[in-house]
């Protein structure tokens, strides 16, 4: 079990709202509407983040594996997470920075970058595969994360990335009976990266957890649970939006009347 604290707040943070998906609107889109929907965010003292929940096998995978950090122990919404690198001025030209399990190929040898790779947003815009999809306003400058960020790309021995992406791709493909990685305290990885990188800069990502098993649940968590941190530390809390259109559900039992019962029994 991951070992992590309760907040103490009674009600979560109401400057994280939910924002509907248009018809046929892509994730872009909607993180562009987001964006202007948070006027805090227009002085470009705040670092981005989003959160992403993926459809595929891998990220139901990377979902249930962090819902130890869950309080009903369901599969988390989120699976991945993404630094903006978005200069302030709309996201239309938006680059994510990320440590994504799928390491590029070719030239790009991942160990170059400590598989830290940059790429256009415009990557994550289908909202089929990403049903859900959250934009986060950290209250710390840009500037300061991002360069926490560069360092870590010739800094292995501070956080090896590639470690965690092993491990987690292991874990993923159920290779060697690979347990959690989040139990033996290893985050998963651009989760891990951003922990990293933004306690360099002065701010704890993930007050919650003991340990820097980061994952995009925990920083939910943080930003929607944890404002007094936020409050008391920076005078701000993190702002944001967010929308939920892929639930892993899972039902109940419920006790079937008698009446049920014997018709069951006759089939």
């Amino acid at each position: 079990m991951v070992r992590s604290a309760r907040s103490t707040a009674t009600r979560s943070n109401p400057h994280l709202r939910e924002l509907e998906r248009r018809p046929r609107e892509g994730n872009t889109a909607w993180m562009e509407r987001a964006y202007k929907a948070i006027p805090e965010v227009q002085d470009g003292d705040w670092t981005l983040l989003v959160l992403l929940g993926g459809t595929d096998t891998t990220s139901f995978r990377l979902r249930v594996a962090q819902s130890h950090l869950r309080p009903d122990l369901l599969p988390s919404f989120w699976s991945h997470t993404l630094l903006l690198d978005y200069g302030g001025a709309g996201l239309g030209r938006a680059r994510a920075i990320e440590v994504p399990l799928a390491q590029p190929g070719g030239r790009e040898f991942p160990p170059r970058t400590n598989g830290i790779q940059v790429r256009p947003l415009a990557r994550y815009d289908d909202s089929a595969e990403f049903g859900n999809c959250a934009l986060l306003g950290i209250p710390i400058q840009a500037a300061k994360v991002l360069d926490q960020v560069e360092r870590l790309q010739s800094q292995r021995s501070t956080l090896d990335c590639l470690e965690h992406v092993v491990r987690w791709n292991a874990f993923a493909w159920g290779v060697a009976g690979t347990p959690n990685p989040l139990n033996d305290n290893y985050g998963i990885p651009s989760a891990a990266m951003l922990e990293v990188a933004f306690s360099a800069a002065g701010l704890d990502l993930t007050p919650g957890l003991e340990s820097r098993a980061s994952c995009p649940e925990a920083i939910w968590t943080g930003a929607r649970w944890w404002q007094a941190y936020y409050k008391e530390r920076q005078q701000q809390t993190p702002v944001g939006a967010y929308h939920i259109g892929h639930e892993l559900k899972i039902e109940e039992p419920t006790e079937k009347s008698p009446r049920r019962r014997s018709a069951a029994r006759r089939r």
